[in-house]
C-alpha cells in the first residue's frame, strides 16, 4: 500500500480565486437586478459576499489555511500555513473528486479545513493519484 502514499503542496490558484470572486459578485448583484425588495436583496447580497471569504479560504494561496496534505496508508496528515509540523487529520465525507476538480475537506482537532484543487494546482500524476485515493477513502 505504500505506492498509494501521496504528499501534495499545491501552487497558488489566482485564476480560481478570481473566478470565484466574480461568481460571488454576480450572485450579490442578482437580487438587485431582479428588483427584489430592498431587505431581501440586501440580505441575499450580504450572504453572497460573506460566503466569498469562506470560499477564498479554500483556494490554495495566501488566504488558504492548508499548506500541504499527506495521504499515507496509516491515514491523513496536514500542514497548516505558518506551521512546520504535520498534524493528524481525517478526510470527511464532504471530500469529492470530479474530472477537473477535487474538493478536500479535513477535520483536525475540533476544526475543519479544506481545499478546492483544480487539475492545474498539482502535477497530472499527483492529481490522478489524489482522485484515486479519495475515491477509495470516501
Amino acid at each position: 500500500m505504500t505506492s498509494f502514499a501521496l504528499e501534495i503542496e499545491p501552487a497558488a490558484q489566482p485564476r480560481l480565486a478570481a473566478l470565484l470572486t466574480l461568481g460571488h459578485a454576480l450572485a450579490a448583484a442578482c437580487p438587485w437586478l431582479a428588483n427584489c425588495p430592498t431587505g431581501i436583496a440586501a440580505a441575499a447580497s450580504l450572504l453572497a459576499l460573506g460566503g466569498l471569504w469562506a470560499t477564498l479560504c479554500r483556494v490554495p494561496g495566501a488566504r488558504g489555511r492548508l499548506q500541504a496534505l499527506r495521504l499515507v496508508p496509516s491515514g491523513c496528515q496536514v500542514r497548516l500555513s505558518g506551521a512546520a509540523e504535520w498534524q493528524p487529520a481525517t478526510l470527511t465525507p464532504g471530500t469529492r473528486a470530479w474530472a477537473g476538480l477535487v474538493a478536500i475537506e479535513v477535520r483536525l482537532e475540533g476544526t475543519r479545513a479544506g481545499w478546492l484543487l483544480p487539475r492545474q494546482a498539482v502535477t497530472p500524476d499527483q492529481f490522478r493519484r489524489l482522485k484515486a485515493l479519495i475515491r477509495l477513502a470516501c
